[in-house]
């Protein structure tokens, strides 16, 4: 990877941390509901001339597709109103829901713990894919889940207890939401092959906007009661952390790949946990680093990061150094 592409994926984990501080700020004032409804439609907004020019153009095909049909391996045939009906159902299952978990989580929760809990993404998605979409898991994916479902409890020790408060609600909030991001990533897959991501993005948030605006007008609280800042903190969590990122993360696909711009999900806890401690005085403690190390190692295993090649080259290159 490039520096100035590594300086770009620095960026986007800042940005995406930064969306951990800007909920915990602006929930306990908005409260969920407003507030994950008011950042799908600033998001929305934001990315909307994007949406226009692929629904103008109508060339949301990627060009693998169209390589595709090129070789006589064409992809399945799809209406114009299935493929808007799938990004519609991947609105309402990657942005509308998990977004109002998250924000629910953020009135109990610091920013620094909701970040680490994010970084669970792929080990859901792993999960999820070999339960309902008979994807294969290996041997070291499996010890991956293991040891990241276990960095999840020791994170969470000293938060849980047998009775249902706030702080467990929270917990429970970000795994249904972790979990919906798994399975609309392997309903897009399954879905959506062939359809070019930043239209899926752009156009699932704005049909997740549809859905949440006429909430939005019901649950809106007294507009003169919210403070500056917290309208500050919506602006840049709609705005920069979900529009702004979005087109980042997959401009990071396009000329590093997949699997480059899945680092991120690494240094976002970094950064969440970083400006939780800076602008929140969240304390640190030693369950937040062992859980971070099990999850982080967890997720590298389960999405082959670190894979058997990895582990042969690494040993050889040990063995090869003891002899000499």
């Amino acid at each position: 990877m490039k520096l100035s592409h590594f300086i770009e994926l620095l960026i986007l984990a800042a940005i995406w941390g930064a969306s951990f501080l800007f909920m915990r700020v602006a929930a306990p004032e908005f409260g969920a509901t407003a507030l994950a409804s008011y950042r799908m439609v600033f998001a929305a907004l934001t990315l909307s001339p994007i949406l226009l020019y692929y629904v103008y153009n109508k060339n949301w095909l990627s060009r693998r597709t169209t390589q595709a049909d090129n070789s006589n391996n064409p992809v399945p045939a799809r209406s114009t109103k299935v493929i808007f009906a799938h990004i519609f159902i991947i609105g309402i299952i990657s942005a509308a829901i998990p977004m109002y978990f998250f924000a629910y989580a953020a009135t109990n929760l610091d920013a620094g713990f909701s970040s680490i809990m994010n970084a669970t993404t792929p080990l859901w998605g792993a999960v999820i894919g070999a339960l309902l979409f008979n994807n294969r898991l290996s041997k070291l994916a499996i010890l991956g889940l293991f040891l990241g479902f276990l960095g999840v409890f020791v994170l969470s020790m000293d938060k849980l207890s047998w009775d249902f408060t706030d702080q467990v609600k929270g917990i429970l909030a970000i795994i249904c939401a972790t979990s919906l991001y798994g399975l609309s990533a392997n309903y897009s897959k399954q879905m959506l092959t062939g359809i070019k991501p930043l239209f899926i993005a752009s156009g699932s948030l704005f049909g997740s906007a549809l859905l949440m605006l006429p909430i939005l007008i019901y649950t809106t609280p007294n507009v003169m009661s919210i403070s500056s800042l917290a309208w500050l903190m919506l602006i840049g969590l709609s705005v920069v952390s979900t529009g702004v990122a979005y087109v980042l993360y997959y401009r990071i696909i396009e000329h590093s790949g997949p699997t480059n711009a899945m680092m991120v999900t690494f240094l976002i806890p970094i950064f969440g946990v970083l400006f939780g401690h800076l602008f929140l005085d969240e304390q640190l403690s030693i369950n937040i680093f062992w859980g971070v190390l099990l999850i982080l190692i967890g997720v590298s295993l389960t999405t082959g990061i670190i894979n058997r090649n990895l582990i042969k080259r690494a040993s050889n290159n040990i063995s090869r150094s003891n002899q000499v």
